[in-house]
């Protein structure tokens, strides 16, 4: 029997890349790589998953590869991403995305065709400067935040531009944003999108500001179920949201132990 950690990660995975992810009994199942669905996979999950081991890859195939090949790539990656007590197939099938899509450009099977080589790398690398919570979900929904360091503006409206190229992004439900920015003549910008769930980015700019950090953004995706869950809705957005946060280093420990000696 799945571990409940186990069954919330596929259930987040179901919700993120829904075509991905198929259930073939208690502890197994079949992925398709995101945005490289030839390449199929058999995944078991053993009862140490996520405390002392990792998940078990029994099976890769894909037309016109080694499979013995793929096989040993894929545990090279699924053993990078694998940290004790923590689930990692979220992170495992985003790595696959950009290991396979880097070995894709490499080809030179397009021969002049430019204008595809051109497009490819513009998914490849929407995530990349990017640091991302662990995936919460509640209800069916899933929720991801992530954070990045911005110096203005125009920062923000690139970084959200190109964030939403990837596929699961612009398939979420919601993407709310907030950010902080503070420059160097000491003028400040700071402002929020809700997306459609109403306070979510007012909220997240508060919880910016009580943390005070700058030069922050941070979007939270959230992907519905179909059932409403309440305020705990703001609980998973604030959460990914610090943890994002925290995970970019924007909180510094030191930072934290001086503000604790000011208050002596």
């Amino acid at each position: 029997m799945c571990s409940q950690d186990v069954l919330d990660e596929i259930e987040a995975i179901e919700a993120i890349y829904p075509e991905c992810l198929s259930r073939l009994n208690d502890g197994l199942v079949e992925l398709k790589v995101p945005n490289h669905e030839d390449f199929r996979l058999r995944v078991s999950f053993p009862k140490e998953y996520p405390e002392t081991d990792s998940p078990h890859i029994l099976q890769v195939q894909s037309s016109g590869h080694d499979d013995q090949y793929l096989e040993s790539l894929f545990n090279d990656v699924m053993h990078s991403v694998y940290h004790p007590g923590s689930v990692c197939v979220f992170d495992f099938l985003t790595e696959l995305d950009g290991v396979l899509g880097t070995d894709a450009g490499d080809g030179e099977d397009d021969g002049g065709n430019h204008s595809h080589v051109d497009a490819e790398p513009v998914e490849i690398d929407a995530l990349s400067g990017w640091t991302m919570s662990e995936p919460v979900t509640d209800r069916g929904s899933t929720f991801i935040a992530f954070a990045r360091e911005v110096h203005s503006e125009n920062d923000v409206f690139h970084y959200l531009q190109t964030l939403k190229t990837d596929r699961k992004i612009s398939r979420a439900s919601h993407n709310m944003v907030a950010y902080r920015i503070q420059n160097d003549n000491g003028t400040r910008i700071s402002d929020c999108d809700d997306d459609g769930e109403t306070a979510a980015g007012g909220r997240m700019l508060h919880l910016l500001t009580i943390m005070d950090v700058w030069n922050v953004l941070v979007v939270v995706s959230r992907w519905f179920g179909g059932t409403h869950i309440g305020p705990d809705r703001f609980k998973h957005i604030n959460s990914t949201t610090r943890e994002a946060v925290m995970r970019a280093g924007f909180v510094k420990e030191d930072t934290k132990h001086h503000k604790g000696k000011k208050k002596k």
